[in-house]
């Protein structure tokens, strides 16, 4: 009769063979923890920075002030300026003042008609002054100027009390209009004062 075959012997499962083998032991499951440190929320691009709040607080104080600003316009009571008269001035310079004029302006790199602006509005004012006062008819001189190559151009203005002062004066009979005689009298005047005005700066 055969001999029966021991039955073999089943061993326990060897947690350290699994492990030779890169296997994990049955009934045991490593838990992974995560080591992720969660950041705070970015902030918003949108969010303003210090300084545009800051601007923003100068801007509500400023306000108040704009308004009291604007009050104080909205009552205050317009200056009226008298009605004013623009009377147009024609005559010409002397040759020999007009060459020193253009030695001054060949120095000073600008046109010589801004070396004669500039002595007219200098005179300018005395002008007014004496025209708002009135003048007397005698005044004007009758002689016209010598022809010269340069005719000069300008302007004054009057109000127009001085204005309907001058015209009973110098043309009562409103035949010629104030300018023919108003620039032969200007023209007395800005001849003296541009001598002397180039003379001061040394021409």
């Amino acid at each position: 009769m055969a001999r029966l075959k021991q039955p073999g012997r089943i061993s326990a499962p060897d947690p350290e063979f699994c492990r030779r083998l890169e296997f994990e032991a049955p009934g045991k499951v490593d838990m992974v923890v995560s080591t992720t440190v969660s950041e705070p929320p970015a902030a918003v691009e949108n969010a303003p920075p210090g300084g545009a709040a800051r601007d923003g607080a100068t801007d509500a104080q400023k306000a108040p002030q704009r308004v009291q600003t604007a009050q104080r316009r909205a009552h205050a009571h317009p200056v009226t300026r008298p009605d004013m008269v623009t009377i147009r001035l024609l005559y010409r310079l002397p040759d020999n003042l007009v060459a020193r004029a253009a030695a001054w302006a060949a120095k000073a790199r600008c046109p010589v008609g801004t070396v004669l602006r500039r002595a007219m509005a200098d005179l300018r004012p005395a002008l007014t002054a004496a025209l708002e006062a009135g003048i007397d008819y005698r005044d004007v001189p009758v002689d016209r100027a010598k022809a010269s190559a340069h005719r000069f151009d300008s302007s004054i203005t009057l109000s127009r009390a001085a204005h309907d002062r001058l015209c009973t004066e110098l043309d009562p009979e409103g035949l010629a209009g104030l300018t023919p005689s108003l620039s032969r009298w200007v023209r007395a005047k800005a001849v003296v004062h541009l001598e002397d005005y180039l003379h001061r700066a040394g021409y």
